[in-house]
């Protein structure tokens, strides 16, 4: 509840996302641009490498 009413005035603002902040004006336009990203094979490396510590970061705590 309390999370909620803190985070009330920041609703409209754009969300946060790997690509960075940026504002898609519907769902497939954030479809298309991750389709776009995957294509790229370092991106994935990356990706894959974030995944990974994100998983170890958790399994560790």
């Amino acid at each position: 509840m309390a999370r909620r009413l803190a985070n009330k005035g920041r609703r409209n603002l754009p969300k946060t996302t790997e690509l960075g902040r940026r504002s898609f004006s519907s769902t497939e336009a954030r479809i298309h641009e991750y389709k776009n990203r995957i294509k790229d094979r370092d991106y994935l490396e990356f990706a894959i490498d974030r995944i990974a510590i994100e998983l170890t970061h958790f399994l560790t705590k």
